[in-house]
């Protein structure tokens, strides 16, 4: 016999389940033992970048100790608060020595940078006249990255801060709360966290109780009830099938096909799982106007020039205005670039509808560096153009040259020879105050952003709400490919604070297919293929999984 035909074949590796937001596990293929996730509990890599932490811990035990102490030796990095209320209840796994650990890490994080605060709530059980009962709070966990501003709530039935055994009927969420849930949650905590018990030497004392054993009768009993909840089959056929690439429950115990419980009316389909997935990592921009300095080209009042703003003869209507350059024109210019962002916009963001762009979670840095950069050049440039001089004597050097430009379209317009005194002065005015304004406040506007959820991509939703996926499914296609393809592309990048990879890293939001190995000629056919797809008869969600394999390589995608 040939020794390799002797060798033990080698072990699969187990499939690692994403966590990405919303998540609820354990999910069926978790509970059917044909995947893990990278990290149990899955939601600790997403409270461990949190500098704001707050929850419930139930039954805490060693496990919850290490992780504490872990989140605190992490804040040493940078500043973090952690707020705690541990939950005990008799004979529970929480004993003496766990509280004086969490009584010893308090005291060596005692704030303002690195604090840890944690107090008691016991629950004590209760009695009917033939049954037993306790009310327990679920795991409950908010942690807040100020840097962010993004808040992860974690809410469960596995105690010991997530790190529990599950079970059948372990339910636990991990989701970004809006600012509505985020404040509700926040006065429910306040009042849990007064009304508990500081950690104190008297308060750590929890009596060390056993449970009652009972009566094996009574256990015979029970064991019994079990058996006949699982029927006469194996352990291994009374499971559920599931489908190991979506988890998507396919068949009862039995092998009967199954039937969805909702009727399949709130399911969703795979592509519209990843759309969810990415709204999230995103923010509906704007640009806030109020925020940036009005033009330098100041407005001349028509009436200044002894003229009307707008005089209607009929139906007919003719509107007249006049503005003054005061500063040269390369710097207006400069400076006037400098005021408008129409062009970072367009770069940085995907239009979803109109008046509505959608901004890379990724991309938020690189906008704000721009704009920063921006104010920063339109400032510099204006500070120059005055020359260090205060305003008011900037204007007084530049008075003859702006009275000679008024005189000489007075003249033009037929009202005399020179502009009346007074009217001149309240345009000296205005230059004045329009220049002050301008170096004491901003050039370059900032921007606002709001989370944005996506649509209802629901089977029973109606096609129109997929137009608005499509146009971001478009726009994040065409940009890739664009830049494979058009000689003029790196132009748009030209002068700006952030590096070519840097802004491809963060637009490329769906892991485009075609970045794995650029090939122009390919992203030439494509762009010519998403063309199609945008112009041909195929209804919007149709269009939207067209455009999908595009991007995807024609690749399946999974949960």
């Amino acid at each position: 016999m040939n020794p390799k035909d002797l060798t033990t074949p080698p072990t699969p590796e187990p499939t690692v389940l994403p966590s990405d937001l919303p998540l609820v596990w354990p999910e069926p293929r978790c509970l059917a033992q044909q995947a893990c996730y990278a990290t149990y509990p899955p939601f600790e890599p997403l409270v461990a970048t949190a500098d704001l932490i707050a929850g419930v811990l139930v039954g805490p035990s060693d496990q919850s100790i290490k992780w504490v102490n872990a989140l605190m030796e992490q804040s040493l990095a940078r500043p973090r608060r952690v707020l705690l209320v541990i939950v005990v209840s008799p004979a529970g796994p929480t004993r003496e020595e766990h509280l004086l650990s969490f009584e010893m890490l308090q005291a060596q994080f005692p704030g303002p940078a690195h604090e840890l605060q944690v107090r008691l709530l016991p629950v004590a059980r209760a009695f009917g006249p033939d049954y037993e009962t306790m009310i327990l709070p679920p795991t409950v966990l908010q942690a807040l990255d100020s840097h962010t501003g993004k808040t992860t709530l974690c809410i469960g039935s596995v105690g010991n801060a997530g790190q529990d055994k599950y079970h059948l009927a372990s339910f636990n969420v991990v989701f970004q709360p809006d600012d509505s849930l985020r404040d509700a949650w926040r006065r429910w905590f306040q009042y849990l966290f007064a009304s508990a018990a500081p950690l104190n030497p008297e308060t750590v004392r929890i009596p060390h109780l056993v449970p009652a054993q009972g009566e094996p009768a009574a256990a015979e009993r029970w064991a019994a009830f079990e058996r006949t909840c699982r029927g006469p089959q194996s352990e291994a056929s009374t499971q559920p099938k599931v489908d190991p690439q979506t988890g998507e429950v396919t068949a009862e115990p039995d092998g009967t096909k199954l039937k969805p419980w909702d009727g399949g009316k709130t399911a969703l389909d795979p592509l519209a799982k990843k759309l969810q997935q990415i709204y999230a990592h995103g923010w509906l921009v704007t640009v806030d106007e109020t925020t940036r300095i009005k033009p330098l080209a100041i407005p001349v009042k028509a009436t200044l020039l002894g003229q009307q703003s707008e005089r209607t003869v009929g139906a007919l209507t003719h509107k007249q205005s006049f503005s003054l350059q005061v500063l040269d024109e390369a710097v207006g210019k400069e400076v006037e670039k400098c005021r408008r962002v129409t062009d970072l916009m367009d770069l940085l963001t995907y239009l979803l509808s109109l008046g509505n762009r959608w901004l890379p979670e990724a991309a938020r840095d690189l906008l704000e560096k721009e704009l920063e950069a921006r104010n920063g050049k339109g400032l510099s440039s204006l500070k120059a153009a005055i020359g260090g001089e205060d305003v008011a004597k900037f204007v007084q050097k530049r008075r003859q040259g702006i009275r000679e430009n008024l005189d000489a379209m007075y003249s033009q317009l037929g009202q005399g020879k020179s502009v009346p005194p007074d009217k001149l002065a309240a345009v000296l005015s205005e230059v004045q105050d329009r220049i002050t304004t301008a170096l004491s406040a901003r050039i370059t506007p900032r921007a606002v952003y709001n989370r944005i959820a996506p649509p209802d991509l629901t089977a029973n939703a109606p096609d129109e709400n997929w137009t608005q996926p499509l146009s971001l499914l478009l726009r994040a296609a065409r940009l890739v490919r664009e830049s494979l393809t058009d000689a003029y592309f790196p132009r748009r990048l030209s002068g700006l604070s952030f590096k070519d990879q840097e802004f491809m890293a963060a637009m490329d939001v769906f892991s485009d297919a075609i970045l794995k190995g650029p090939d122009s000629h390919r992203a030439k056919a494509e762009l010519e293929d998403l063309a199609r797809i945008e112009a041909g008869d195929a209804k919007p969600k149709d269009k939207c999984v067209a455009v999908w394999k595009v991007i995807s390589g024609a690749t399946d995608l999974k949960n």
